[in-house]
């Protein structure tokens, strides 16, 4: 049960640090799964998702570095923007 004197998070709105962080974490997840159906070689589809993030080759380690930093990176600003526009657009909730 909520405590109702929890003050830590502003009622409909989303906190933005913990948005940021938890879509990286999901991009995250998503690009070693689809990196490790590429480095297996059982996923055919799997190389396309590796691509957007780095040129090396799929299935190899430093595709696995870069493409995990990228993914991250990219996630967090993804996170962070959908917690702003959500945020901004609060007014709209009546």
């Amino acid at each position: 049960m909520a405590n109702s004197g929890d003050t830590r998070a502003i009622r409909g709105r989303l906190p933005v640090l913990r948005s940021a962080l938890a879509v990286a974490a999901t991009l995250g997840a998503v690009f070693l799964l689809c990196w490790s159906g590429a480095a297996i070689g059982w996923l055919s589809a799997s190389h396309m998702y590796v691509a957007i993030f780095t040129v090396e080759p799929a299935g190899s380690v430093a595709a696995l570095a870069t493409g995990l930093c990228w993914s991250l990176a990219f996630g967090t600003l993804v996170g962070a923007l959908l917690a702003l526009a959500y945020n901004a657009l609060s007014f709209l909730e009546r």
